[in-house]
């Protein structure tokens, strides 16, 4: 018994996987991605009444991101957002402004959620940048 599965042992090997040559890393992944965690992390804040929090989050934001070209144009719709939303203190003026940014530039929705990750991935909209309208 013990030789039959040394003979067919051969046949139960894994193969062991390789990268795609075409998989190389993005550098604007994580700059993207993590600007716009800090910007909707702010929404939540302004949201719950916690103006101090958001200004705190806003302010790390701009500095980890405001000289980065992936994380800037994230930078540019949280102070669109937040310049509308200071000067009525409602949430709906705030989400109109990012909301209006992100359809004056779209390409920033793709690394968010597209048909680029796969076929079953949520496809952003502008609206979806901002859901407290």
């Amino acid at each position: 018994m013990h030789d039959f599965w040394v003979y067919h042992s051969n046949y139960f090997q894994e193969p062991t996987p390789t990268a795609s040559p075409s998989l190389q890393s993005d550098l604007s992944e994580y700059p993207r991605l993590a600007a716009y965690a800090y910007y909707r992390i702010m929404l939540l804040h302004f949201v719950q009444g916690n103006d101090s929090e958001a200004t705190i989050t806003y302010n790390a934001l701009q500095q980890k991101f405001g000289s980065d070209p992936y994380g800037r144009p994230y930078v540019e719709m949280a102070t669109a957002f937040c310049n509308a939303y200071q000067s009525t203190y409602k949430m709906y003026d705030g989400c109109a402004a990012a909301i209006e940014y992100a359809v004056e530039h779209p390409e920033i929705l793709i690394p968010l959620g597209s048909d680029y990750h796969g076929s079953q991935s949520k496809i952003y909209k502008p609206e979806d940048v901002c859901p407290f309208r």
